[in-house]
């Protein structure tokens, strides 16, 4: 229940004042194409989408461990904390402003935050059925495409 509800974990690591860093699989369509829709539904400017393959990533968290961030979507604020899964997407939402920020406030409706965890899993586990991971998106744009 704490990874749902309570204290997140916190690292050294954090991200710049006022922003929160979410890590995705750049190697993943559905992973970029999911970070293309944060992009467009993000209102609040304090998003800072980073692909976890790209060197920055892994130079500004290296407390994060790879099988970990290749698992679930990573949020990290300001303070250190990190957000993993579902409660990263509420995180993301609960910095939204207006109507957008108010579908955060879900994650407190019994039963709501188990339910997420379980949906996010059960989507992040059929994730590479979505292409091959080759093809570009906006959140990838400043990432090399490896050709085999």
């Amino acid at each position: 229940m704490g990874r749902l509800f309570g204290e997140p974990e916190r690292i050294a690591a954090r991200a710049r004042p006022g922003k929160v860093a979410v890590l995705y699989d750049g190697g993943c369509a559905m992973c970029r194409a999911v970070a293309d829709g944060i992009l467009d539904y993000d209102n609040s400017g304090a998003l800072e989408l980073m692909d976890l393959h790209a060197d920055e990533a892994r130079v500004r968290f290296p407390q994060l461990r790879l099988d970990d961030l290749l698992y679930e979507l990573h949020v990290i604020d300001d303070a250190g904390r990190v957000y993993r899964g579902a409660r990263a997407i509420n995180e993301i939402l609960r910095r939204q402003s207006g109507m957008r920020g108010l579908l955060a406030y879900l994650w407190y409706l019994p039963g709501y935050a188990w339910l997420a965890d379980r949906q996010y899993k059960a989507i992040a586990a059929s994730r590479h059925r979505f292409g091959d991971g080759r093809g570009r998106t906006r959140a990838a744009s400043t990432a090399p495409v490896e050709e085999p």
